[in-house]
């Protein structure tokens, strides 16, 4: 069960990208047509997380508006995570995957009367980090869902589920907002300057809430320093003894996005040279073993720095 500090939607703004959707779902709800299974897409950023908890606490709210009150029992049931109907399925902590097991209950608790009101709702976040067998072990209850049940997946990258299960739900993607919304949106709900707003834009690749979150914990210089070193290590400007030396302070996560961005930009962006196309095949490679080892379960410090290391140290 996710924490009780993100299960409680309605403390947070309304994010405006997100209104046309609101829109749909809060209409189709309204008339009790939403189906029994939605598949939220979307690039990370733009607030799936907490679209998928407003819904669910909207359905399960007392009051009828669609919108959580924040107020009735079941809101402050849902808001503390103990609400008997609800479950909310991620990967364990320190894990990336979400297991067999764990979704064989979730599918257990679907199948049982609802205790609190109508609904049996479960949240899968991200989707994408089932293992086949889980994905397998969800599709009887996405083609059958008993009774009043709703299924609510959550996915970064839809195109890693299994095409069994994409097909059994329902898309609602949400948009990207147009950079110069972003950039205001960020000024308003941070009070920093137009130029900050720019510079975290850029660093979180478009995505408005990692963005905010830069300007809030005052990341912006560690991540654009940390960017700007893996730059020069593809360039050939650091050995990549130095490279690993420099990533130990970080967590993995920060190192294989920051990595990731760092390739993409090279990629997409290559520079007019004479080896460019012997450095695209080189990055190309690095950028499917960072994308691969970003779907990775358990992987430590001591198995992925080398492997970066030895990858950015090869040439193609």
């Amino acid at each position: 069960m996710r924490s009780p500090e993100l299960l409680t939607p309605w403390l947070n703004p309304e994010l405006p990208w997100q209104q046309g959707v609101v829109d749909r779902l809060a209409s189709l709800g309204h008339q009790e047509k939403l189906p029994h299974a939605l598949l939220l897409t979307g690039a990370k950023g733009l607030g799936k997380t907490q679209l998928a908890a407003t819904l669910a606490a909207g359905l399960l709210c007392k009051e009828p508006t669609f919108n959580p009150c924040g107020s009735c029992e079941a809101c402050r049931l849902v808001g503390g995570g103990a609400y008997g109907d609800f479950r909310w399925i991620a990967p364990d902590e320190g894990k990336r995957a979400i297991g067999v097991d764990a979704i064989r209950a979730a599918v257990t608790f679907m199948q049982q009367t609802p205790a609190y009101g109508s609904h049996k709702l479960l949240v899968i976040e991200p989707a994408e980090a089932m293992t086949p067998a889980a994905a397998n072990a969800l599709l009887k209850t996405l083609e059958e869902p008993p009774g009043q049940a709703l299924l609510i997946l959550v996915s970064h990258r839809p195109g890693e589920l299994p095409a069994t299960v994409r097909s059994r739900c329902q898309h609602f993607t949400l948009p990207n907002p147009t950079r110069s919304a972003t950039v205001t949106w960020l000024v308003e709900r941070t009070a920093c300057s137009a130029e900050v707003a720019e510079q975290a834009y850029l660093l979180a690749q478009a995505q408005p809430l990692t963005a905010e979150r830069l300007i809030q914990n005052e990341e912006l210089r560690v991540k654009g320093a940390l960017i700007d070193a893996l730059g020069e290590l593809l360039d050939g400007g650091k050995a990549a003894s130095e490279a690993l030396a420099a990533l130990n302070g970080y967590d993995l996560d920060v190192i294989l996005e920051a990595a990731l961005l760092s390739v993409e930009q090279r990629l997409y962006n290559p520079v007019d040279a004479p080896d460019s196309r012997v450095n695209f095949y080189r990055r190309d490679k690095i950028l499917q073993w960072l994308v691969a080892n970003r779907k990775g379960i358990n992987f430590g410090r001591d198995m992925i720095l080398p492997e970066l290391g030895q990858l950015l140290a090869t040439e193609i």
